[in-house]
């Protein structure tokens, strides 16, 4: 085995030159940073291949690997190897140096033929330690283990590892030189479903570098990616030339820190507006590097259903600081939806990219999909097996995030009848039915064979719960009391553990869900009722439950669900902390949901990081969703307005679930579909189909794991899982425009923008029903009358005051 070692950092290499061991000697966690051959071997996986530095390329249309050959390994002293490959002619030399507080890492390819070569695809395993490891033990699921973020396009791409736990030190790489064309990911996975054991799965992303690549790693989606397909192309190199690539590796503390390397690293540095409305504004900071210059921004644009990508130069909309000529800044308001790319075009020949989003009036998106919903999915008459069922049909609780979303919409604007009628039929004549034994709430439905999910209760009762809070002139079957009563009734027997004969259920009770999203207005409601016997009830359940999470805080017992370490299990854990008053438990799985999100120049790929349902990295709408909306209630129990910008970046990023204007996807949707999940990484190793496209759980239907297959053999339509997210929206971003002021006192507004107005400041919301304006560290809250939404206010001497007031008979 060959190390280097310096006072930073420890490299290890297998004996065939791949590197196994990653390690920051001042890490108080000793984390390994790359997936190790030990644990591959511990947990049954043969993918020694896919180490870290191991390669493909396809020469000549003959695929070569790095695996099927026997290297060339020079040591130069305790700080530099160097590990060469000769195959076909070509000579492929990976070379590591350790620098003071670096890592140098350089790529090259020779051709040493005398004829030229035709390069279809080079392909490196840059295999970090995304692991989740299979074993109960949070604390070395946070601290040996990352998420990883990419920035891509262009000439600087860069990737962010951050450890789970979001204590520093984390991993950050820089492209210094030459272009990295995909960064695509490979999954293996244990999949333990049928087994009816909880945990279920555990896994590890293999992520590869792709630096040539020809489109052939994902077919489909080259085809459309109008974004990021000018990279996937061939190489030719001729007799005696070479290419080059190089990344330099360095520790970093947090996001800001990130990108404030990169700039030292010489990449421009970029604040933006990842997603806006039509008719919003479009903001952007760009910092420059000493010594490079703007030759040139152009915008490119993909208008909705015309087929055709529109170009335009923008240069001049971008106004040199007068304090500093390498700062820039620039506001475009933008009127039509679609998805746009900029690109920053150098003097010196490199360019930068980022990637945003002009969405649809959000109002405008969720009435269509309410529409859309109440028109294809309400089976009514029972054709396909449960009468008056939203499909398609499940019988997991997430489902009936349909329900909740059509509710909560028709409680805050105007509401339609023929949505309530059938949002009641549905909760009364199914949803009652099928998940309780003749629809009694302390006898549920064993639908999984020998058990039930506990978690369905969150749903069931949520469901309930916005009944009640419907006008009763529009209820048909019962009163908004009866459903009150209902609503305590099934979380009582959900947080009751001696509700429960089977020991999992029992477990399950102890877990957070999304009851968070509502069970404290549920307590307010049930006290105004006067139903004061529930509210006493529910009242010491919650207190239990909350002291059961606080003791068992410091393992982290709270971020596993039914998987090993989960996303559905810190956000809600977070949340229902601070509602039992607990803010330092809180804070600390705050922690996790900051390392969730990602940060990256695509508005795509800064979601909640979940993986097993793409096998990679992916928006997932629902909990993607929810954990954005933990993050905003920790913004505002907290205060730390890192939380507010993560959890609005990722809740946009959740709409291009529902965003019918995108069209750099193969699967597009129309007004009012969506598709519960979005593949980020490009290629998507297990299922090619799935890169950078959206679909839903029937597309495992034919999938190569018998068990998934097995699973979601009766599987249809794409949009499962979803409405949950959105209710989590309404009670956040869809209804209160967020300002607070930045490190240097600058006044910032999430979920809308600011513009200057004399001595005042005019605040215009992106909300899809805004109410409330909130600048939480000056204690002002502007909250609209009812009936009334607030467009637009203005912020004048400390005071908030409505400028345009929208009446919803006006609407």
């Amino acid at each position: 085995m060959n190390i280097l070692s310096n006072p930073k950092f420890e490299l290890a290499f297998t004996e065939r030159g791949a590197l196994e061991s990653l390690l920051m000697k001042d890490d108080p966690y000793a984390m390994n940073w790359v997936v190790e051959s030990a644990y591959m071997a511990e947990v049954g996986y043969d993918d020694e291949d896919k180490l870290f530095g191991e390669w493909t390329a396809v020469v000549n249309g003959r695929t070569l690997q790095s695996s099927e050959l026997m290297p060339t390994i020079v040591k130069d002293n305790d700080h530099s190897v160097k590990i060469s490959f000769d195959a076909e002619g070509l000579t492929i030399t990976l070379t590591y140096r350790l620098e003071e507080e670096q890592i140098r890492w350089n790529i090259e390819g020779a051709n040493r033929s005398g004829a030229s070569l035709r390069i279809d695809g080079f392909h490196v395993w840059f295999s970090l330690a995304y692991v989740m490891f299979r074993d109960e033990n949070v604390l070395r699921n946070i601290r040996q283990s990352c998420a990883v973020f990419a920035h891509m396009g262009g000439d600087f791409s860069k990737f962010a590892a951050i450890r789970r736990s979001n204590e520093a030190p984390h991993l950050a790489i820089y492209g210094k030189k030459g272009r990295t064309a995909a960064f695509g990911s490979f999954c293996r996975y244990e999949n333990r479903f049928l087994e009816q054991v909880s945990p279920s799965l555990d896994g590890l992303l293999f992520h590869r570098l792709s630096l040539v690549e020809d489109g052939s790693s994902m077919p489909e989606s080259a085809a459309v990616d109008w974004i990021y397909g000018d990279e996937y192309r061939s190489l030719t190199l001729e007799a005696g030339q070479r290419m080059q690539w190089e990344y330099v590796f360095t520790a970093c503390d947090s996001q800001e820190d990130f990108y404030n390397r990169a700039l030292e690293h010489g990449h421009p540095r970029w604040t933006y507006t990842p997603v806006l409305t039509s008719d919003g504004l479009f903001q952007a900071e760009l910092e420059l590097p000493p010594g490079q210059q703007v030759q040139q921004v152009r915008l490119l644009t993909s208008p909705p259903h015309q087929g055709v990508i529109q170009e335009e130069d923008i240069t001049a909309y971008f106004i040199v600081d007068e304090q500093c000529p390498r700062l820039f800044q620039t506001a475009m308001q933008r009127r039509e939806p679609g998805e746009h790319k900029l690109e920053l075009l150098l003097k010196d020949g490199r360019k930068d990219v980022l990637v945003w989003n002009v969405l649809e009036p959000i109002d405008r998106i969720l009435e269509k999909r309410a529409e859309w919903l109440c028109r294809n999915n309400y089976d009514g008459e029972g054709k396909m097996g449960r009468p008056h069922a939203f499909l398609p049909l499940s019988n997991q609780g997430e489902s009936l995030g349909k329900l909740t979303f059509l509710l909560m919409k028709n409680s805050l604007t105007t509401p339609v009848p023929e949505q309530v009628a059938q949002a009641e039929a549905s909760a009364v004549l199914d949803m009652k039915r099928h998940w309780f034994e003749s629809g009694n709430f302390f006898k549920p439905r064993a639908l999984y064979g020998s058990f039930y999910r506990i978690f369905d209760l969150d749903y069931i009762a949520h469901v309930f719960y916005l009944l009640s809070r419907i006008e009763a002139s529009l209820l048909k079957l019962n009163t908004p009391q009866t459903y009150l009563e209902w609503a305590a009734e099934v979380l009582s027997v959900r947080l009751n553990p001696d509700c429960h004969q089977g020991q999992r259920e029992k477990d399950e009770t102890g877990l957070s869900g999304v009851l968070i999203l509502y069970i404290d207005d549920l307590l307010k409601d049930l006290w105004e009722a006067g139903l004061l016997e529930w509210h006493q009830r529910l009242t010491r359940l919650w207190k239990e439950f909350g002291g059961r999470l606080e003791r068992n805080t410091e393992p982290f017992a709270g971020a596993i669900t039914e998987h090993f370490y989960d996303n559905a299990g810190f956000g809600p854990t977070c949340e229902a902390l601070l509602s039992v008053g607990l803010r330092e438990e809180a804070e600390k799985y705050g922690q996790l949901i900051l390392a969730n999100i990602g940060f990256s120049n695509d508005y795509r790929a800064q979601n909640p990081d979940r993986w097993w349902e793409a096998l990679s990295y992916m928006i997932h709408s629902l909990w993607g969703g929810l954990v954005a909306g933990s993050s905003r209630v920790a913004y505002e129990q907290l205060g730390d307005p890192q939380y507010l910008e993560a959890a609005y970046r990722s809740t946009m990023a959740v709409f291009n679930c529902y965003d019918w204007n995108v069209s750099s996807t193969p699967r597009r949707l129309q007004p009012g579909e969506a598709a519960s999940t979005y593949s980020v990484a490009a290629p998507n190793l297990n299922m090619p189909s799935l890169s950078r496209d959206r679909f839903g759980q029937s597309v495992f239907r034919d999938a190569s794991d018998p068990l998934f297959s097995s699973l979601f053999s009766n599987a249809t339509g794409d949009d499962w899982d979803m409405g949950e997210e959105l209710v989590a929206y309404l009670l956040g971003f869809g209804t209160t425009t967020y300002l607070y002021r930045d490190d240097q006192g600058k006044l910032r507004c999430v979920n809308g923008y600011i513009t200057k107005d004399e001595d005042s400041w005019i605040i215009t919301s992106y909300a899809a029903y805004p109410m409330k304006y909130v600048v939480q560290e000056e204690g002002l809250v502007l909250q609209a009358k009812k009936g009334e939404m607030l467009r637009r206010v203005r912020l004048w001497e400390e005071e908030l005051s409505a400028l345009e007031i929208v009446r919803e008979d006006e609407r």
